[in-house]
């Protein structure tokens, strides 16, 4: 297998390849964060608050307990051909892809059937409205069945990018964003089958991508080549795929599990706060486009120097990291602030529902800049390996401190609710920093 020609990021200027590779990754993120856009666009303003708040509310919770899980997974895989191709070997780096892209396809069909058979429990332990059940339902049966597509699809991008390829994997999001729009528009926009429609077109942009992402492994001859006849599992790559994503999967699942008791908490106050906090993430989620794309770029290039055994250059790109995050958090929190009404009324139309929204996003924009070292930081724990202490900080700093909180304290306004995110932020940036500079693997 020959090496492709791509950016070398083990050496020269830091900040320069770091914003160059950035900036695709989060163009990437950004595009798959436009078509959750368009679906809560089209739901909200012309199906209505009720469909808004069905998929937006306990399903889309669920839903993202199981994408943390195989961001989880896709991470290890990322931060093992980092490595692997830091250190040059090509052999190891198709290997690792082959076992990759397997275990992609045995571990989503496992999540979609889990997800698929358990909704009606969990939608009613979150305690979702009566009335919202068969929409949500709806929603988590087509998301179920997309859940291996979607598994290859991101994995596909993930491989490209800890190889050094930021650009393809826009090309990928982008298609997917296409067809995602376009299906959205048929099916609710002009067909007028509203939450059936967009879930419909969730299944089939993530089924294209899906099939693109394979066909271009097929006949690439570059290290990843990767065909559905070398369907395989190595035990050994998956053992040590599994001992580094088994933690990452359960470290963003951390987050994502109190989000849902936070989501089943928000509930208890009716169809407008569950409508408004649908809103709210959308907005926020064009934050964690930028922050996301901080921390995808840091473990490719974290990952690729630790590979080579450059501590040095690691601290330095997380110092870099560290300083883009601080200008990303106090950008978007000022935009946000001072624009929250604005960004909100493209999803919502009633004035009590928008101004609850309002609120929600206000209290958690001013808090962005607590979590300016979180993602770098993450970033370069994940590129080295660092599991287990990342993993009981983010037990008691996000989901211990969460739950405490909202289930302790109480909760007599749906803001109150809301505070429970920069709680957990403070704390998790102070667990971070102390366990940083103690690491002896970042020692130089």
């Amino acid at each position: 297998m020959r090496r492709a020609p791509k950016r070398d990021i083990l050496h020269g200027n830091i900040l320069e390849q770091t914003m160059l590779f950035m900036f695709p990754v989060f163009t990437g993120y950004l595009l798959q964060q436009v078509y959750g856009f368009v679906d809560n666009i089209i739901l909200g303003r012309f199906v209505g608050k009720e469909a808004l708040a069905a998929v937006g509310g306990s399903a889309n919770s669920i839903i993202n307990i199981n994408l943390n899980c195989i961001a989880g997974l896709t991470s290890a895989s990322m931060v093992l051909l980092a490595q692997a191709y830091g250190r040059g070997n090509m052999d190891r780096v198709n290997r690792l892809v082959r076992n990759a892209m397997s275990v992609a396809i045995i571990i989503g069909a496992f999540l979609g059937v889990l997800m698929i058979s358990t909704s009606s429990l969990t939608l009613s332990l979150m305690k979702e409205p009566l009335d919202n059940i068969p929409l949500s339902k709806t929603y988590m049966y087509f998301y179920g069945a997309a859940l291996v597509p979607y598994f290859i699809y991101q994995n596909g991008v993930s491989i490209l990018r800890a190889l050094g390829d930021s650009k393809r994997p826009v090309l990928f999001i982008l298609i997917t964003a296409v067809f995602k729009i376009m299906f959205d528009l048929l099916f609710a926009g002009v067909l007028k089958i509203g939450v059936i429609g967009t879930s419909l077109a969730t299944f089939l942009s993530y089924f294209l991508t899906a099939a693109l992402v394979l066909l271009v492994f097929k006949h690439t001859v570059d290290s990843y080549h990767y065909s559905l006849k070398d369907f395989s599992i190595d035990k050994e790559n998956t053992k040590k795929m599994m001992s580094i994503g088994i933690p990452f999967a359960i470290q963003n699942m951390m987050f994502a599990i109190p989000n849902a008791l936070i989501q089943a908490k928000v509930n208890e106050f009716g169809t407008d706060a569950i409508a408004a906090y649908a809103a709210y993430n959308s907005v926020d989620a064009l934050f964690w486009c930028f922050s996301n794309s901080v921390h995808t770029s840091t473990i490719t290039m974290a990952g690729q120097n630790y590979g080579k055994g450059d501590i040095k250059r690691v601290r330095k790109i997380t110092a870099t990291s560290v300083m883009i995050e601080t200008i990303g958090a106090t950008l978007f929190g000022l935009a946000f602030y001072f624009f929250a009404p604005n960004l909100l009324g493209l999803f919502l139309v009633d004035p009590e529902t928008l101004s609850i929204g309002v609120r929600m996003l206000r209290v958690v924009a001013v808090s962005y800049i607590t979590y300016m070292i979180i993602e770098p930081f993450g970033a370069v724990f994940k590129a080295c390996g660092m599991t287990r202490a990342p993993l009981y900080m983010t037990m008691i700093s996000v989901c211990l401190s969460r739950i405490i909180y909202i289930y302790c304290f109480p909760m007599t306004d749906v803001i109150r609710v809301i505070f429970a995110y920069p709680l957990s932020w403070i704390i998790t940036a102070v667990l971070y920093f102390i366990y940083f500079h103690a690491s002896r693997k970042l020692k130089v």
